[in-house]
């Protein structure tokens, strides 16, 4: 006996999708926040107590970064398991990029992000590096927009 769907759209993809678009848009609210207050802050004054403000930067961001990206990495799982779960063809491409965008960044966090935070703790980045860390910052950013954008097109589709 063959199991009947309901028509129209697969309420565990739509539910998925629902908690992507916010999932992003929270992420690109504290990426955001990073890029236009944070950033400005800590690498903005005086260079001999760097290091400091970067251990506090840390301090604070921490609980933060790893509550957003926990959060896009679960509705990411979701939303891919309510895609392939209802082999819906509306949306696929937004969804896909969606859920791309929001495994890339904590990967770019954790691959280029972290390390030359630690090298600025550390004293040993500055200059190239800290610039480095401003570009990885904004390719963060765009990654974030770029999420909210292709999760409310897979919602639109």
């Amino acid at each position: 006996m063959k199991r009947r769907r309901p028509a129209g759209p697969d309420p565990t993809l739509r539910a998925g999708r629902l908690a992507l678009l916010t999932a992003s848009a929270v992420h690109l609210g504290l990426q955001s926040a990073v890029t236009s207050d944070v950033y400005p802050q800590l690498f903005d004054g005086p260079s001999h107590d760097l290091s400091e403000r970067q251990a506090e930067h840390a301090r604070r961001i921490t609980p933060a970064a790893i509550a957003v990206y926990t959060s896009s990495l679960g509705a990411a799982g979701w939303t891919a398991y309510g895609a392939i779960r209802s082999r819906e063809q509306r949306g696929r491409v937004a969804t896909a990029i969606a859920c791309a965008s929001a495994a890339a960044v904590p990967a770019l966090t954790a691959a280029v992000a972290v390390p030359l935070h630690v090298g600025v703790a550390n004293g040993r980045i500055t200059g190239a590096g800290i610039r480095a860390l401003i570009l990885s910052d904004r390719v963060r950013t765009g990654l974030a927009a770029l999420g909210v954008a292709a999760a409310a097109q897979s919602l639109s589709d």
